[in-house]
């Protein structure tokens, strides 16, 4: 079993692409099979360099390794389309020396012209057939009068093209609804897409294409390009669409859509991963949170949901959250680190001591990796700043009261050996306040907020000298 991925390098690796990456890379690990990595760059005004990069950059973050690629050549290469020009050349010279392709000297006002007709007439343009039968001296003068024609697949009529999908089972088309002879070369000498797919999968053997279903419409011309060629077919599978939640094509519109707006934002790649793969998918446990080798060793194209995915945003950060609490405390320390550089905390004045105590007590509430920034400020600030809902109850009378006894006792009965376990119940004994209107005042005074990790922990990392500093400001300013 050979499959591949194949993205076109002209721009970031959206999740549309980034679900194909996946689903091949899980059927290849579960099937021991070779995973080929090709670009299709034939579009070279958009194609970039960079744009490769991040390509591969992504996929790399994400975890998946191919076996054969740009970067890992064998046998089956150049795995770039702009570099096998030469070979589509020779296939070209078939078509045409066989008659199954013929140039076309049809300009593309000619064309446009002729799909208006159709369309005002509320029929669907089908080319012609103008140049198909073009005699050696018309074809000689046309270019003559200086037109450098394009090259069309001569497609018979009332061919039946049949495959089984994978995923959704047989599909039928006739040779007579795809739109007529269509282009394989274009003028300026590029091959098409779909003529060169069908040579690429079979010259580098792939065996299976796992691939979006809006591909679906292009498979009838590849076919009829391998018919043509007389290439093997390998078996198709089209995944269904990803939806945002208005079941509406994923866009920009929804929110992020590229790998690297998930990465910066804060995402893990397993638990991107590990979602994505599930769209349409599930195990026959139910279990939701689960690694890639957990999921390559259950799935398989048959199981794949044939309805469109929509995607859950919430979901995400739910499993994301998971993940950041299970991950391993050093590795996630080192990831959250560069959010807090970001954020001007001086990582290494505080050092790893503490900042391990800090990142132990509130990654539990970080769904993002970007969330321990606001969740760190009551740590690591020796005064934050108190935040709206601490700033009212700072300014009742719960508030200063609790403001007054913990002025009154630091220092005094409370000190650094006693603080965190005797501070609230002096409080308490002092104020005669209880339950939420005795916690929520305490928390609003050391923390500068009514959220956060369980209070005690919070005072031993914060520590007495800081904790005292700013139960005065906070008298200060509000008795």
């Amino acid at each position: 079993m050979r499959v591949r991925f194949a993205p076109s390098p002209t721009g970031f690796l959206h999740i549309g692409n980034a679900r194909t990456a996946i689903i091949n890379y899980l059927v290849a690990q579960k099937n021991g099979a070779e995973f080929v990595l090709r670009i299709e760059d034939t579009d070279l005004e958009r194609s970039t360099k960079e744009s490769e990069k991040s390509i591969f950059f992504d996929l790399t973050w994400l975890g998946l390794s191919w076996t054969e690629g740009p970067d890992k050549p064998k046998d089956c290469g150049p795995y770039r389309q702009s570099e096998r020009f030469d070979i589509y050349a020779k296939y070209t010279e078939r078509l045409l020396s066989e008659g199954k392709a013929y140039p076309c000297y049809c300009t593309q006002e000619e064309l446009d012209a002729q799909r208006a007709e159709c369309e005002k007439a509320g029929n669907a343009f089908v080319y012609p057939g103008t140049c198909r039968g073009l005699t050696p001296e018309q074809r000689k003068q046309k270019e003559a009068d200086g037109r450098k024609p394009a090259i069309r697949l001569h497609v018979p009529d009332g061919i039946d093209i049949d495959l089984i999908d994978a995923i959704k089972g047989p599909v039928h088309f006739d040779s007579q609804n795809i739109g007529g002879d269509f282009i394989i070369v274009r003028s300026d000498g590029v091959p098409i897409f779909n003529y060169i797919v069908i040579i690429d999968d079979a010259l580098m053997k792939i065996t299976h294409v796992i691939r979006g279903e809006d591909h679906l419409p292009n498979t009838p011309k590849q076919l009829m390009v391998a018919r043509a060629l007389e290439l093997p077919v390998p078996k198709y599978a089209h995944l269904p669409l990803v939806l945002g939640d208005d079941r509406k094509k994923l866009s920009k519109r929804h929110g992020i859509t590229s790998v690297e707006n998930y990465r910066s934002a804060g995402y893990l790649p397993e638990a991107l991963v590990n979602y994505i793969a599930m769209m349409g998918w599930s195990s026959e446990s139910g279990e939701e949170i689960m690694s890639a080798e957990k999921i390559s060793s259950q799935i398989d194209l048959e199981s794949l949901g044939k309805s469109p995915a929509v995607f859950d945003f919430g979901k995400l950060r739910w499993m994301n959250a998971n993940y950041i609490r299970s991950y391993d405390l050093e590795k996630i320390i080192d990831l959250f680190i560069p959010y807090l550089k970001d954020a001007g905390y001086d990582v290494d004045a505080v050092g790893r001591e503490k900042l391990t105590k800090v990142i132990s007590l509130v990654r539990g509430n970080c769904e993002l990796l970007a969330d321990i920034v606001p969740n760190v400020k009551i740590l690591l600030e020796d005064f934050p700043e108190p935040d709206e809902e601490a700033d009212l109850l700072l300014k009742s009378e719960e508030g200063k009261r609790t403001a007054a006894a913990a002025f009154e006792l630091m220092g005094t009965e409370i000190n650094a050996e006693n603080f965190t376990s005797d501070l609230i119940n002096k409080i308490k004994e002092k104020t005669g306040l209880k339950g939420k209107n005795l916690f929520h005042p305490c928390r609003a005074l050391l923390t500068s907020s009514l959220k956060g990790p369980d209070l005690a922990e919070a005072m031993k990392v914060i520590g007495y000298d800081i904790c005292a500093q700013r139960v005065k400001k906070i008298h200060d300013r509000y008795c």
